[in-house]
């Protein structure tokens, strides 16, 4: 999969969405990334977290950046930290997970 810098998550399509697959940033890191409530009455709830699959000897990894995160409606978290955005893209992917009835959009800087 390439990679897409712009997200519009609906929770009722996909609650579980992969943001960077496996593999696609292997020469570049993430700078920042934006995450915004678009509903302009409800509150949404977002779960960041990277992801590595299982193998046949080891057990799947999940790790949470965020986690059950409640965003206000029309608000936007934007998280630059470099330390926490430099993860190891050969093992892991970045996934985000919304509740069933949030619209989220995310921006993905490089």
């Amino acid at each position: 999969m390439a990679f897409t810098p712009y997200h519009n998550i609906l929770g009722a399509t996909a609650m579980d969405n992969e943001l960077i697959a496996l593999k696609d940033l292997t020469k570049k890191s993430v700078k920042s990334i934006q995450i915004t409530n678009v509903d302009a009455s409800a509150e949404g709830t977002i779960s960041l977290y990277l992801y590595k699959d299982s193998t046949d000897t080891t057990a799947e990894e999940t790790i949470y950046i965020l986690h059950d995160v409640v965003m206000p409606y029309t608000t936007s978290l934007l998280l630059d930290n470099p330390s926490i955005l430099g993860f190891d893209n050969n093992n892991y992917s970045l996934n985000i997970e919304v509740g069933a009835n949030d619209e989220i959009d995310v921006i993905i800087s490089t």
